[in-house]
Formats: C-alpha cells, sequence, structure tokens
C-alpha cells in the first residue's frame, strides 16, 4: 500500500501529515535539527514517498531523509495549489 509523508517545513520545526488507505491524519511536529530528522526517518518505511515543502531548508531535509525512503519530492506550495485547483 502507498504511504505519502508530507511535511510543511518551518524554520525550526515541521509539521507531519501522512497519507495512508485514502485517509489523511496529522502525526505531529518535528525539529529541523539533524538529529531529529534521522531519527524520525528510522520510524518511515523504505516504500515511503516523502513531499517536502519547497523553503530554504528543503534541499538539507531532503538529503537527510532521503536514504530512509523511496523518494523525496520538493514541492512548490504555489505550484500544488494551482494544480489542485485545476482538477
Amino acid at each position: 500500500m502507498r504511504r505519502v509523508v508530507g511535511i510543511d517545513v518551518h524554520r525550526t520545526f515541521g509539521e507531519v501529515v501522512i497519507w495512508e488507505d485514502g485517509r489523511l491524519r496529522h502525526a505531529g511536529r518535528i525539529d529541523m535539527t539533524r538529529t531529529a530528522l534521522e531519527g524520525f526517518g528510522k520510524t518511515l518505511l523504505a516504500n515511503d514517498e516523502v513531499v517536502v515543502e519547497a523553503t530554504a531548508n528543503s534541499m538539507a531535509v531532503s538529503r537527510v531523509l532521503a536514504p530512509f525512503v523511496a523518494r523525496v519530492i520538493i514541492a512548490n506550495p504555489l505550484q500544488v495549489k494551482a494544480i489542485a485547483q485545476a482538477h
């Protein structure tokens, strides 16, 4: 089953949501430190897909999480909104 993890990245923390089995659930906050991100990465599944909001921190977040999951996607929130509204 496909599972997508979304992270709304802020300067010092990230809000996490998980989409699984057609349901979206809030999964809490994580600190934007390497140690916290690595700890979070260890809780993810190898076939998870992670979507990270495009911010100044997104490349660093992507690099830390990439070894733990199938792929990490950096999404521009304005483009995602435009795509969603077009459907």
